[in-house]
């Protein structure tokens, strides 16, 4: 049995790090109670967000994330009014070249 983690740190608004963990299990058992068991080690008792794999077919791996709600946050409308904004700039310098 081999778990594997991926980690990556993400900054947050108030200059503090959030992790990105994703765990990877091959082996010959159930990947289910190895997983758990990995996890709950990894956080050790912090508060943690864990997210499925969409195709639910999949328990081989899992996506442990923290500090969600420290992260920078916007309306999915302000999101789309920068995207229009930078799909117009992006056109008009493409035309100034």
């Amino acid at each position: 049995m081999t778990i594997r983690i991926n980690e990556s740190e993400y900054d947050l608004e108030n200059g503090k790090k959030g992790k990105l963990a994703i765990f990877l299990y091959s082996g010959p058992s159930d990947p289910k109670p190895e997983l758990d068991k990995a996890i709950r080690i990894y956080v050790d008792n912090n508060d943690y967000y864990e997210f499925v794999y969409a195709q639910l077919n999949c328990p081989w791996i899992r996506f442990v994330m923290s500090n969600i709600n420290d992260m920078k946050q916007d309306t999915f409308d302000n999101f789309m009014i920068k995207f229009e904004r930078k799909k117009k700039l992006d056109k008009i310098n493409e035309i100034s070249k």
